[in-house]
């Protein structure tokens, strides 16, 4: 199953060829279109599926405790060249593309919820976040919730 779970993973974070598809219009500071499921328990396998797989050139984990995995991998230069004229961005911090995995426990299991945008630091105030409203992408994040063994809500 681990296998399968790093292999999703790679697909959602568009590290595999995918086909041409038609354009799809951002988002800017819009409301996540990732993909949430419930476990029974703490998912110790999806998050150290995420972490494992995060470790390619200008990519990088930042963990905000036990329930909180993102991975940022930098764009190409031009890409990031275009972000920051078309976004108002800045040099001094690059836009980078993120991948989170949220937990959140209650008394009867565990919430994990995934998201996925480019951030683009400002040359003044908080960060903008680029999402693009595209199913495919949703249903990557449906199908590792579920192969991972989580019930998608």
């Amino acid at each position: 199953m681990r296998k399968l779970i790093v292999c999703l993973i790679l697909a959602t974070s568009a590290c595999t060829t995918q086909p041409t598809r038609t354009a799809v219009t951002p988002v800017v500071n819009g409301p996540s279109f990732g993909a949430s499921a419930y476990f029974a328990s703490y998912p110790d396998h999806l998050f150290e599926a995420a972490e494992a797989v995060c470790t390619g050139p200008g990519q990088d984990i930042v963990r905000k405790g036990e329930n909180q995995l993102s991975c940022e991998s930098l764009p190409t230069p031009e890409t990031a060249a275009g972000l920051i004229l078309q976004f108002d961005g800045t040099v001094e911090e690059l836009p980078k593309h993120v991948i989170t995995f949220s937990g959140q426990q209650d008394s009867t299991g565990y919430l994990v919820t995934t998201d996925s945008y480019i951030r683009i630091p400002q040359r003044s105030g908080d960060p903008q976040r680029l999402r693009f409203p595209d199913p495919a992408l949703q249903e990557n994040f449906e199908e590792l919730l579920l192969r991972a063994g989580g019930r998608p809500l």
